[in-house]
């Protein structure tokens, strides 16, 4: 998915490290197979490379993408799967640009982009506009380590902390100790604000690190769906603990997107 990923385990028995290191990236390799949009060989790209309205998903893109449906009505279309177009616009996908998008382009890329267009029947998507390109890029890592969180605990251990793209998921005890995270301070780099996260999971999102400046002015990687501009608030980073963490993972980005009070 275009990012690391890092596990640790306190285990008193003897562990096979490398054997374990293979199950892990044998999943990884799997969810990426399925998820990623940096090949056009993915479940997602073929979809999205397709113009076929009704298409058969796999249990794990089907499971995700519904969490991403939920969290879009919630939302009322502030978090939305079909962005991505006005990402790549805004040169934070595969386009590199060097100037503002202009307006007439935004607007004509808009009549692309609503969650309203998917619908889901158990596992088969309809669309009802096949110009659409879904991306679950803000809910997969969470997904990614919710899944192989449950291959340790399958596997017997029960402390442990796993960390993909920022996402994490902490089991247990890291010696004794409650497990500690560390959540960068955008004021401050140097100062990290520790957060004890044991049984549960932390997704951050934030613009200070991701953004573009056109004609001096900075814009966020983080576009609004609706509008089809980067957001522009006061809200610089958001974190959030959850039991799972493809719900810290939405709902991270999605507090981005909304006004402070409402997101509170």
């Amino acid at each position: 998915m275009g990012t690391t990923y890092s596990i640790k385990i306190y285990s008193k028995k003897s562990v096979n490290s490398l054997h374990l290191k293979q199950s892990v990236e044998f999943k990884l390799n799997h969810l990426n197979s399925i998820f990623s949009t940096y090949s056009d060989s993915t479940e997602i790209s073929k979809i999205n490379l397709s113009k076929s309205t009704k298409i058969n998903l796999s249990d794990d893109l089907a499971f995700v993408l519904s969490k991403a449906l939920y969290y879009s009505r919630l939302s009322d279309g502030l978090y939305d799967p079909t962005v991505f177009p006005l990402v790549d616009l805004w040169g934070f996908g595969p386009k590199r640009i060097n100037s503002k998008p202009e307006e007439n382009r935004v607007n004509k890329l808009l009549n692309n982009v609503s969650y309203k267009f998917i619908s889901l029947d158990n596992k088969e998507l309809l669309l009802s506009n096949s110009n659409i390109h879904i991306d679950l890029s803000s809910i997969a890592k969470g997904y990614a380590v919710d899944t192989i969180s449950k291959l340790l605990v399958n596997k017997g251990f029960s402390n442990f902390m796993v960390e993909i793209g920022g996402e994490v998921r902490c089991n247990g005890k890291n010696n004794q100790n409650e497990w500690i995270i560390g959540i960068i301070n955008p004021k401050d780099k140097n100062n990290l604000i520790k957060t004890n996260v044991s049984n549960l999971s932390i997704a951050t999102s934030g613009n200070y690190n991701n953004y573009s400046i056109y004609g001096g002015v900075r814009y966020s990687h983080i576009i609004n769906p609706k509008t089809g501009w980067p957001i522009n608030n006061n809200i610089i980073s958001a974190s959030v603990i959850a039991d799972n963490c493809i719900d810290a993972d939405a709902i991270a980005t999605l507090l981005m997107l909304l006004p402070y009070e409402e997101g509170i």
